[in-house]
């Protein structure tokens, strides 16, 4: 990377920082600077222009332990460009594209790209029509997204979307999907706690962290998601699938209004300025299914990135600006109730509060069908469960409602690392309708449901051929019906 001797050379160019107000720089005596391109100091300290006005140039520096009134800057002529190689899997990097994981500097050749471009035009997509399946079987039964998609996940903080953005990411892992993990303002512990559990579940080598902490500065933090976008198209232009998480952008907007108020902009609603949805929204039109001149490796016509940006609400409140902005320009949420969360239930995802605006397309028959039968029951049991709450003696209906509701919520409980395959979940609810758990106390069916969970691979894993053969409820009720004896065999079978 050129110095600032070498760009003085070829520029011609020199101005001077005429003020500073933490890491924002005004610089006068560019003429010719445009918005977005880089600058260099001659501390080889280097910034991005945010903002042009007639006289100064407002700059928002990476790093200000050199800067003061009076430094000599320096234009680049390139806008803020980020190296991606394919060396970066199983890194972790800074927005500028640093290494930051005391393993050393990324080798390899380099492709430079810049983390700000105008996204695809329709007639460059290619419809969502794939399931992308996270492992987690309230999404995947109820919530499905498709390749190409954007879902936000959203909810309180300390409820567990972070750890069904983990475990949908070792899902894909594992079938050849490359992920980026953009971490936006965290703690170092909590980057810490992501990069554990990508390498116990051995997908990290699948996987690119970007990463800016807490206490960096507001640009780093601003730039972060505009990096992950930048390397995660990098793939998926080399044709792979690409899952891109935003972890999150309502910490991401407040960085931007801390900027805007430090260039004292006009503030809008709750001090936000009125471009952050303008800014998130492109952001988030650069994923989707694009159209490529080749098959991808999954022999798709096109190629997606799914993004799968996080929002986080404080008590259950989605009225927020950023919330309902992030709303508007995706397809779809999965809430995070704070509520289920104190009763126990994992994951506290809230199925009738969740919505998937495209998802639904990419599912089977079967699927369709499990899933309106599923909300069927739910909807019974929670009206059911409200009456029951004011006492007196409920008729032998009611109770079965209440017995079954509580059966489809311990099917839907799920450990942190656990993933299920499609043909699996299929399995266990084909279980519960067929009436394989009639009359057994719960404590039972969890165990016999962690016992077919543990053996799958080594006993259960020849039936998932004969499940994806199944078209609609009552093919999938006569299978289960015709392999019972089969599964109480290997269930009540001695050790």
């Amino acid at each position: 990377m050129a110095n600032f001797r070498e760009h003085l050379e070829k520029t011609a160019e020199i101005g001077r920082v005429v003020g500073l107000n933490h890491y924002l720089a005004h610089i006068s005596g560019l003429p010719s600077l445009r918005l977005g391109e880089m600058v260099i100091t001659e501390n080889e300290e280097r910034g991005v222009v945010h903002g042009l006005d007639r006289e100064v140039a407002e700059i928002l520096m990476f790093d200000v332990t050199k800067l003061k009134v009076g430094t000599g800057v320096s234009r680049t002529k390139n806008p803020f460009r980020i190296p991606a190689s394919q060396k970066l899997l199983g890194r972790i990097i800074n927005p500028l594209g640093e290494s930051i994981d005391g393993l050393g500097p990324i080798l390899g050749e380099k492709k430079y790209l810049p983390i700000k471009i105008e996204a695809a035009g329709i007639t460059q997509r290619v419809r969502v029509g794939k399931p992308l399946e996270t492992g987690v079987m309230v999404v995947d039964l109820l919530v499905p997204i498709g390749y190409g998609q954007r879902e936000m996940v959203i909810g309180d903080a300390k409820t567990g979307k972070t750890t069904l953005l983990l475990q949908t990411i070792s899902n894909q892992a594992k079938r050849g999907v490359v992920s980026v993990y953009v971490g936006i303002g965290k703690e170092i512990s909590a980057i810490k706690a992501v990069e554990d559990y990508l390498k116990e579940m051995g997908v990290f080598d699948k996987t690119v962290m970007v990463v800016a902490t807490s206490e960096k500065p507001s640009t780093i933090n601003y730039l972060a998601p505009f990096s992950g976008m930048a390397i995660a198209e990098y793939f998926r232009d080399k044709g792979e699938n690409v899952l891109i998480i935003l972890d999150d952008l309502t910490s991401h907007a407040k960085f931007y209004r801390e900027i805007s108020l430090l260039i004292k902009r006009l503030p809008g609603r709750s001090a936000y300025p009125g471009d952050i949805f303008h800014i998130q929204a492109a952001l988030l039109e650069r994923a989707g299914n694009i159209k490529s001149p080749t098959k991808n490796l999954d022999g798709q016509e096109g190629v997606s990135i799914t993004a799968l940006p996080v929002a986080e609400t404080l008590e259950n409140d989605i009225s927020g600006f950023i919330q309902t902005n992030l709303m508007a320009m995706t397809d779809g949420h999965i809430f995070f109730d704070i509520n289920d969360f104190r009763k126990g239930k994992l994951p506290a995802i809230n199925a009738f509060l969740s919505v998937s605006r495209v998802g639904n397309q990419t599912k089977e028959p079967l699927d369709k069908a499990l899933a309106g039968w599923i909300r069927k029951k739910m909807v019974e049991y929670q009206r059911v469960t409200e009456i029951a709450q004011f006492g007196g003696e409920l008729s032998l209906e009611t109770q079965k409602i209440l017995e079954l509701g509580r059966k489809v919520e311990i099917l839907f409980n799920q450990g942190p690392k656990a993933t299920i395959p499609r043909a699996l979940q299929l399995f266990l609810f084909g279980l519960l309708i067929s009436g394989f758990w009639d009359d057994k106390p719960e404590n039972i069916m969890k165990v016999e449901i962690d016992t077919i969970l543990k053996s799958y691979k080594e006993v259960f894993m020849q039936i998932e051929a004969e499940v994806e053969k199944i078209k609609n409820l009552d093919e999938l009720k006569d299978f289960i019906k015709e392999i019972t004896p089969t599964v109480k065999e290997i269930l009540y079978r001695p050790f």
